[in-house]
């Protein structure tokens, strides 16, 4: 039988707005950064890609990814390609 701890992975969703009328949901995963410290990641899909964030707290990423989804809807940030780099198999902005 497996553990109990493996039958189960809880994920964290939560919802961005990029104007009153657009919202977009993501995911949080929390961890643990290099030298130990507790830092919340962030993933929200938006149009036929999406954004990721960092932060030590869940509030600082909220308005992190809120910024980086408005510069994809309204400045076209991800409409020039751009520098790219590619990890397993798929491309990553570096704006």
């Amino acid at each position: 039988m497996a553990d109990k701890k493996d039958r189960y992975e809880i994920t964290e969703f939560f919802m961005t707005q990029a104007v009153r009328d657009r919202r977009f949901y993501g995911s949080i995963k929390r961890g643990f950064d290099s030298d130990g410290i507790p830092v919340v990641y962030g993933k929200i899909t938006v149009n036929n890609g999406f954004v990721c964030a960092m932060a030590a707290c869940q509030d600082v990423l909220g308005e992190r990814l809120d910024e980086i989804v408005k510069m994809v809807l309204g400045m076209g940030m991800h409409l020039d390609a751009g520098a790219t780099s590619e990890v397993a198999g798929t491309n990553y902005y570096l704006n």
